[in-house]
């Protein structure tokens, strides 16, 4: 896949990133070996995280998801990891392999981490050299992975001195320590994130933090807690460079971790002129959140302190863009990490800042950048989402187009990065397919006639599977409620459209297994049921243009790790290539009774002969309307639940996906 991003419109709006990476990784493996259940809000359903998800449920942790951004790790101790029955799949996620050499070097069994072909190539030798002091035995490949971890539960408490700063390493010894004999004491040469610190904090492990060197009692026992994710502060740094490079921007971003081991990256772009402002200051979860305001402002260059490296070690690709806008030279040093990250950081900028006309020096430990003029081009990402996005954003203000090459590793740590980006007004488009789409993600389209109950057994398998939802036939309505709060009503036909185009909605299912529907963040389930907002959004059907625009949204909802897709078109319209169609049905008579129980449980008075004619009549418009007529695809397996509970008939669509889509629906 390919993004093209041009220069265009000021970005404005409210938005929220997804939920923030490292703890995500970190909330999944310490409930994991808490004792009790922890569910997690806003998790990260990115494929580094679920990389890990999937890697606890083989060594047979009970993970419950509610939603793509709700999850319950059910906990029984910290020896309750059995031994799994395949290498475990650690994709193209360092932390996750890092963070498991740690967890597994005080097993009583032996496992095997394999990765990526990214992942392969990077040094490990500062993670396995301590666990192996330890008492652990692991097997390299030259220091890199696949990585043989041969458990010891006789572990030894050691006395360590970091060489190099590194959350991923100082994690990796403490939870080896958790299984050890004795205290692990640790010494950082600089500070470094402190997520693993505070959560195990706050699951009753008792640990010393003080000028730097961190003690940990081993064989404590982990108690289960409620976790909300933050946003992620590194997924946000792009919407910020974004903002502070396009003229006449304001964006606000929501419920963003601000913990002060990751800050960094805000106190060095302050320190260039960023005009970023904090408000709304708060505890989540025992990390502190906050809302972040930017607006554009102009840069200037200047020397990057290298006590602040550390705490933007995860963001020097926005750091390098926002260099290359900036007046004057900046100086980068004592970045010898980037170079091991998922490309070689440092030479990927700089071919990358390169090609578009960038003056860019590039040393050892870093880079010199002039800034100046900023042109368009095409660039190579190496398959480092981190690149991928960084030069991206750098269209927004160039002197053309910016096309970024491989960038198909984004959902790694940012899934929806072109659609949130889109809804700010960024010019930006994934080349090649049709806007939004992700190609190779799976599909499920389920269609049907009204009361075949289509929508109840869409929530529960996306809900089941952790794929996100789409509930077409709510998507007029939004549109029409979007438009009201806008106080668009008589707007012409393409201003409607814009409205409609860039909805920012999710669909999701709460813990009764109802659907929550969320608008730019807010809970709109209620309002959009209303008598008033029913009635505008069939007007808004007869618009061509906002039918366009809604098609195009809804092709948007394709995304990793999978779609359920709702509705009477899904799988001969919206997504014809479907890997899965669904079309439900059920005998007029019975849909009628299923209609009238739902209207009798919510106080509405109603005939059950007339709902019977009501369906009767839909039924023969739908079938014989002009445009996308109700009717199965060629291709759909038709199932009739007149006489199949709920239950069964998920159990059948559950069956019947597993079997098409195997490797995907282990999540």
């Amino acid at each position: 896949m390919q993004l093209e991003v041009k220069p265009g419109s000021p970005l404005r709006g409210n938005v929220s990133v997804p939920g923030d990476k490292s703890i995500s990784h970190r909330a999944l493996m310490l409930a994991a070996i808490a004792e009790g259940t922890t569910t997690i809000e806003n998790f990260l359903p990115g494929e580094d995280c679920l990389a890990t998800l999937r890697a606890l449920r083989e060594m047979g942790v009970d993970i419950e998801t509610h939603s793509r951004k709700r999850v319950s790790v059910h906990g029984a101790g910290l020896s309750s990891l059995r031994a799994p029955d395949q290498p475990l799949d650690m994709g193209n996620s360092g932390t996750a392999m890092r963070l498991f050499c740690g967890l597994l070097a005080g097993q009583s069994f032996t496992a095997t981490l394999t990765g990526d072909a990214s992942l392969s190539k990077r040094p490990m030798n500062r993670v396995t050299t301590p666990l192996e002091s330890m008492g652990a035995a692991i097997e390299s490949t030259g220091g890199r992975p696949p990585l043989k971890i041969h458990g010891n539960p006789e572990l030894r408490g050691i006395d360590y001195g970091l060489s190099v700063a590194s959350a991923q390493v100082k994690s990796a010894i403490l939870l080896a320590g958790l299984f050890a004999s004795g205290e692990t004491r640790i010494t950082e040469p600089a500070i470094t994130r402190d997520h693993t610190e505070r959560m195990l904090q706050g699951m009753g492990v008792r640990l010393q933090c003080k000028d730097g060197v961190i003690r940990l009692s081993g064989r404590q026992k982990l108690q289960a807690m409620a976790i909300d994710v933050p946003g992620d502060l590194s997924s946000a740094a792009f919407l910020i460079l974004a903002a502070t490079i396009t003229p006449k921007s304001d964006v606000l971003l929501n419920n963003v971790g601000v913990n002060p081991t990751r800050t960094g990256v805000l106190e060095i772009l302050q320190k260039m002129g960023a005009d970023i402002s904090i408000g709304r200051e708060r505890q989540c979860g025992g990390e502190p959140v906050a809302d972040i305001r930017v607006r554009s402002a102009t840069l200037r260059g200047i020397d990057v302190e290298p006590s602040l490296v550390p705490l933007a070690i995860d963001e020097f690709p926005v750091l390098f863009v926002a260099a290359a806008f900036a007046d004057g030279t900046t100086r980068f040093s004592h970045l010898d990490e980037l170079r091991v990250k998922e490309s070689d950081r440092i030479a990927a900028m700089a071919a990358g800042l390169a090609a578009l006309g960038v003056q860019i020096r590039e040393f050892d430990d870093g880079a010199e950048i002039e800034g100046g003029r900023v042109q368009g081009g095409t660039v190579e990402s190496f398959g480092d989402h981190r690149i991928a996005m960084a030069l991206a954003v750098a269209g927004c203000a160039a002197g053309g187009p910016v096309r970024v090459l491989e960038t198909e590793n984004i959902d790694t740590s940012f899934p929806g990065f072109v659609e949130l980006s889109q809804n700010l007004g960024m010019q930006i488009h994934a080349t090649g397919e049709k806007t939004g789409m992700q190609p190779g993600v799976p599909v499920l389209a389920i269609d049907g006639p009204s009361g075949s109950g289509k929508g109840t057994i869409a929530r529960r398998v996306a809900s089941v599977l952790g794929w996100h939802l789409l509930d077409s036939g709510a998507l007029y309505r939004l549109a029409a409620l979007a438009v009201s709060d806008a106080g668009a009503e008589n707007a012409d036909d393409d201003r409607l459209a814009d409205i409609a185009g860039s909805l920012e909605i999710e669909f999701e299912v709460d813990d009764h297994g109802e659907e929550r529907i969320i608008m730019a963040g807010n809970d709109v389930t209620a309002a959009v049921r209303d008598e008033q907002t029913g009635l505008n959004a069939s007007r808004l059907a007869a618009v061509p243009a906002v039918r366009e625009a809604l098609l195009a949204l809804q092709v948007g909802f394709r995304r990793a790790p999978g779609l359920v897709a709702d509705g009477r078109d899904m799988g001969t319209q919206v997504f014809p290539d479907a890997g899965l169609k669904v079309f439900l049905t059920a005998s007029p008579d019975e849909r009628a009774r299923r209609r009238y129980k739902q209207l009798k449980d919510k106080g509405i008075d109603v005939s059950l002969p007339a709902l019977s004619r009501d369906i009767e009549e839909r039924d023969r418009r739908d079938a014989e309307r002009s445009v996308a007529p109700l009717k199965p695809a060629a291709d759909a397996r038709v199932l009739d639940s007149s006489d199949l509970s709920i239950d069964e008939v998920v159990d059948i669509v559950l069956d019947w996906t597993r079997q098409r889509y195997p490797e995907e629906t282990e999540y």
